[in-house]
């Protein structure tokens, strides 16, 4: 039999404690819950995604690249710093919303990889013509330009072993000739002869000024000194092969490479853009 509703005083109070009983119900409590969730949802979502890069995000980036460098970053190294970490950022947040990180254990950097994946796939659905190959190879000749290579044998004059190297080395190249130059000098931790090594070679092995100085080495013979990152050496240029610029056969398979990871790094800067514009970026320092 259904309870009569008071009336009068009783009322009041009869109103007021009728609604505390539903909320006991399990099934009512959680559709309010649910309800709250929703509407905060709802509110977030009104706006745009804010990417905020506290205080804490900078001091990490800073011990990351402290203990990489074995220094502190500079204001320019900083900015660029969180503008990577703000692209990472906006790489994962994008990658979840269409669930590349479901049953996923794979670290976020490899989430923001994954999308950007995607869009190097679509870049290259259409391959490139040969006139945009050539266009891109003409584009970028000094890419291809063919260095030189050398094939030289040097006496080393070291200034550890020496007080006057260089003096030492002048005086070395009158009396240095085919029969003795391996008896002269002191003894180095590479080869006494290089053949057929490029500049970029010479370079890493003797250093910018060796190099630079080689390539302007005229004639034959013996000559010298010529200054290296350890020190004088008389050098005998035995082969020169001057560097050039190929043509488009010759090189149009790294061109074809090239041309497509350009495509890539584009569609990912595009891809990127149209993805920050929609995101406020609050950095705070």
């Amino acid at each position: 039999m259904a309870q009569p509703v008071p009336k009068g005083a009783g009322c009041f109070f009869w109103c007021a404690l009728e609604p505390v009983k539903y909320l006991k119900d399990p099934l009512v409590a959680f559709l309010l819950i649910g309800a709250a969730i929703f509407g905060v949802d709802a509110w977030r979502s009104s706006g745009p995604d804010v990417v905020r890069v506290g205080s804490l995000d900078i001091e990490r980036l800073q011990d990351q690249w402290q203990m990489q460098m074995g220094r502190q970053p500079t204001e320019t190294e900083l900015d660029g710093l969180i503008n990577a970490h703000v692209r990472e950022e906006i790489f994962v947040r994008e990658a979840r919303k269409i669930g590349l990180d479901d049953n996923d254990v794979i670290i976020r950097r490899r989430l923001a990889q994954k999308l950007t994946f995607l869009t190097e796939d679509v870049a290259l659905l259409e391959p490139p013509t040969d006139a945009e190959r050539i266009e891109f190879f003409q584009a970028n000749a000094g890419r291809y330009r063919i260095p030189a290579r050398y094939s030289f044998s040097h006496v080393y004059f070291s200034p550890d072993a020496r007080a006057m190297p260089r003096e030492d080395a002048i005086a070395a190249a009158h009396d240095v000739d085919e029969t003795n130059w391996r008896t002269l000098g002191d003894s180095f931790m590479l080869r006494d002869t290089f053949t057929d090594v490029s500049e970029a070679d010479v370079r890493k092995d003797f250093g910018a000024r060796f190099a630079g100085s080689l390539a302007k080495l005229a004639g034959d013979g013996w000559q010298g000194p010529v200054e290296s990152a350890y020190g004088y050496h008389l050098v005998r240029v035995d082969q020169r092969t001057p560097a050039r610029a190929p043509g488009y056969e010759e090189v149009k398979e790294k061109v074809a490479g090239d041309l497509d990871a350009k495509r890539r790094e584009d569609a990912n800067a595009r891809y990127y853009e149209s993805l920050r514009s929609r995101y406020e970026i609050e950095v705070e320092r």
